[in-house]
């Protein structure tokens, strides 16, 4: 198995952040390629570009291959880059049980969310909701200074 095709699209913590002084998002394309976003208040963003696979139903492997850090300024509908502190190429490997499901945010009279929950911790978050609309490698935010291959 390749790909879980219930993964393919953009995901946010922020709807599971209550109270917290930063988000992560991550972005699965369906060709294997895809990133991770994290942003705190105080202004630091780093974006993570991967490649993902699932080798078995309910399990995802993430190989980190390129990342970008510095401050992120509002722009393109999303995060993006004000300036840039490091650029250049990792690797990690990161392999977690997922499951596909609603889920509640916190607070009262919250309406259940679409959501992928991760065993091990993905750029901080155990917990994230779909966003609406399409993904696409523009929609990273290191994309501007760092195009995709």
């Amino acid at each position: 198995m390749d790909g879980d095709d219930g993964l393919v699209g953009r995901w946010s913590s922020a709807p599971f952040d209550y109270g917290a002084m930063e988000s992560s998002e991550l972005g699965f394309l369906p060709d294997g390629r895809g990133w991770s976003v994290w942003a705190s208040a105080g202004e630091g963003l780093s974006a993570t570009r991967f490649r993902w696979h699932c080798p078995a139903p309910g399990r995802l492997v993430l190989r980190a291959e390129w990342q970008t850090s510095g401050t992120w300024a509002p722009g393109r509908g999303g995060w993006c880059f004000a300036s840039v502190d490091s650029s250049g190429p990792v690797d990690g490997t990161t392999a977690t049980a997922y499951t596909l499901g609603p889920e509640t945010p916190p607070g009262g009279g919250q309406t259940p969310l679409w959501a992928v929950r991760f065993a091990e911790s993905v750029e901080f978050s155990h917990l994230f909701a779909r966003e609406e609309g399409p993904v696409r490698p523009d929609q990273d935010p290191s994309s501007g200074d760092f195009p995709h291959p």
